[in-house]
């Protein structure tokens, strides 16, 4: 679960959601693209069987890069065409996020007001 400590019935506008969550499958598409080229670098120096068992998992990756830009794309054009006033609650959304750094990207481009988490009592392990 995401530390976060949101006020309950946040909501920001649908456009405004539409668009941080764009970026949020923008920035995994470029990392799919970044891992792309990794492999790609990597494949060079592998025996020729292993380079085509390489060569179809980054057929897999470009096409979840292109999956991610594609949706990116459509959330981005959801964004712009959503009328303005309409809102969506996104408080128990955001909560039910696993990975920390992703809810608190998206929280602040949301502009929620977060409230920080008390810190770990001494002696408590603080895990990520």
């Amino acid at each position: 679960m995401s530390a976060l400590n949101l006020s309950p019935g946040f909501a920001p506008s649908v456009s405004i959601t539409m668009d941080v969550l764009s970026g949020e499958i923008e920035l995994a598409a470029a990392r799919c693209i970044r891992l792309d080229k990794i492999l790609g670098e990597f494949m060079d120096s592998l025996p020729a069987a292993e380079r085509q068992v390489l060569t179809e998992s980054l057929h897999g990756v470009d096409l979840l890069a292109q999956h991610l830009t594609g949706l990116a794309s459509f959330a981005r054009n959801v964004s712009f065409a959503s009328p303005g006033g309409i809102e969506v609650p996104v408080d128990s959304a955001l909560a039910s996020l696993t990975l920390g750094a992703l809810a608190e990207r998206m929280a602040e481009g949301l502009g929620a007001p977060v409230v920080e988490a008390e810190p770990a009592e001494p002696g408590e392990v603080d895990l990520f």
